[in-house]
């Protein structure tokens, strides 16, 4: 019997499956990745293959949709506390698909965070932002109404979904980029946000370095204008990213094109998507010393006076890989598929996994073996889970704040358990410890094991 589904980009669906995948919106992009290695030059060689992303699923509106007209609460909560300092701020993405488990816990959540960034935005098109047909759209009008009454930033991402290379000419062209700019400042007027998020992620994985040079001038001109725009009408600008990994300030190794040090000058803040390490091959999510290359080379590359504009983004989530094969898989058996915080340890009391921490990653794991039959085909899986818990989120966080940024972002609502937020909030406004020598992980010191299960730990 197989009950793992298949890694493939589709929302949640209240299904009772263990390690059922969610869809991150992004055509499984490697957040994060960077393209001098192997696998940053397999997942380009895959998007191309790919092709333009599909719009079909898709709900074709023009600039105003879910939000529109909402009005602030007048009872609406105090603002945030002034933070202590060296403590960070925390903001957080908002997947539509886990909307059913985040909406009982916005009063939770939303007292503890910054900006909010309700992710089901698109732009398809020069003058074009939609928002996904399989939103529910009553409960994001609920979501994007808490967000006003809890009296925190309303930040939606919007998400570059044109077919590869075709951003890229629009930002080219003088004409169509001014009309690109005047789309997101009236799909920002229209909706009352307090800020953009701006996940354009196609220059860095659909369009291949070769097209960097061009790009990179053109896009800075389109933040310059839209963040002159944004400014002007009292909002604010924010763009998600990846890293560079840059130890001679070059700006050349990395995801260059976003040309980290110049914008920094002109947006509010630049999230770094310090996550999806693996996405071909078993691996782990986002490697501590990874993250650390992240957020030093992303450090060099922008000026130290806008380094408190930078925010480091926190995976709470896995995956559930296939390492191994004995007999015939049906071709119904399951590749790699997502599990979350909130799954994971579900799925190892099913499988007799003994979660293990590995306090290099930073990270946990357990093995298994699973059997797919359908009639008389049979085979014998071996698979491994990992994911970041507690433990491996607060040490993300500790490595923002060590390095002096200015916040954390979690990726995303809904993926983390309660031990994940509460670790958190907790780690980006705790006394930090003294540091460690180089090349020594901090590990799990002080943190229980995740819901006080029988684990293991490795160094």
């Amino acid at each position: 019997m197989v009950d793992d589904q298949p890694f493939d980009d589709q929302p949640f669906d209240d299904q009772p499956i263990d390690d059922q995948p969610f869809d991150d919106g992004l055509a499984d992009s490697d957040r994060g990745h960077d393209p001098d290695s192997t696998m940053g030059r397999r997942r380009i060689q895959q998007l191309r293959r790919r092709g333009p992303l599909l719009l079909g699923g898709l709900l074709a509106v023009a600039t105003v949709l879910i939000g529109v007209a909402v009005l602030r609460h007048e009872d609406a909560a105090p603002p945030l506390p002034d933070l202590p300092p060296g403590a960070v701020r925390v903001d957080a993405w908002a997947p539509y698909w886990t909307l059913s488990d985040t909406l009982p816990e916005t009063q939770e959540r939303f007292s503890d965070l910054r900006e909010i960034s309700p992710f089901w935005y698109s732009a398809v098109s020069v003058n074009r932002i939609v928002i996904d047909e399989h939103a529910p759209f009553d409960d994001a009008d609920e979501f994007i109404e808490l967000i006003r009454d809890a009296n925190r930033k309303f930040v939606p991402s919007i998400r570059d979904a044109m077919p590869a290379g075709a951003m890229a000419a629009v930002l080219a062209n003088p004409v169509t980029r001014a009309a690109h700019v005047d789309a997101v400042v009236e799909f920002a007027a229209d909706n009352d946000v307090d800020g953009i998020d701006l996940d354009y992620e196609q220059f860095a994985f659909a369009d291949g370095p070769d097209t960097w040079e061009a790009t990179s001038p053109n896009w800075v001109l389109f933040v310059t204008e839209l963040a002159q725009r944004l400014h002007a009408d009292g909002r604010t600008i924010t763009v998600s990213i990846p890293a560079v990994f840059d130890v001679e300030t070059t700006g050349r190794r990395g995801y260059w094109v976003y040309d980290h040090g110049a914008i920094a000058a002109v947006v509010d803040a630049i999230r770094i998507m310090a996550y999806d390490y693996s996405t071909s091959e078993a691996g782990p999510i986002a490697p501590l010393s990874w993250v650390q290359e992240a957020v030093d080379g992303t450090a060099l590359a922008v000026a130290p006076e806008f380094h408190h504009k930078l925010v480091l983004g926190i995976p709470s989530y896995g995956s559930n890989w296939v390492t191994g094969t004995v007999g015939i898989c049906p071709d119904t058996a399951e590749g790699r598929t997502n599990i979350t915080a909130r799954t994971a340890l579900e799925l190892a009391d099913r499988r007799d996994g003994v979660p293990v921490y590995d306090e290099v990653l930073g990270e946990w794991s357990f093995s298994y073996s699973l059997e797919v039959t359908e009639g008389a085909v049979s085979c014998i899986q071996s698979r491994m889970a990992r994911w970041v818990d507690a433990e491996g989120a607060a040490e993300r966080v500790e490595i923002a704040r060590r390095a002096g940024w200015g916040g954390v972002a979690l990726w995303a609502l809904g993926y983390e358990d309660a031990d994940v937020w509460s670790a958190i909030v907790t780690a980006s406004n705790a006394p930090l410890a003294p540091s460690l020598p180089d090349g020594e992980a901090r590990g799990s010191v002080g943190m229980a094991p995740p819901n006080s299960r029988n684990v293991a730990t490795i160094a």
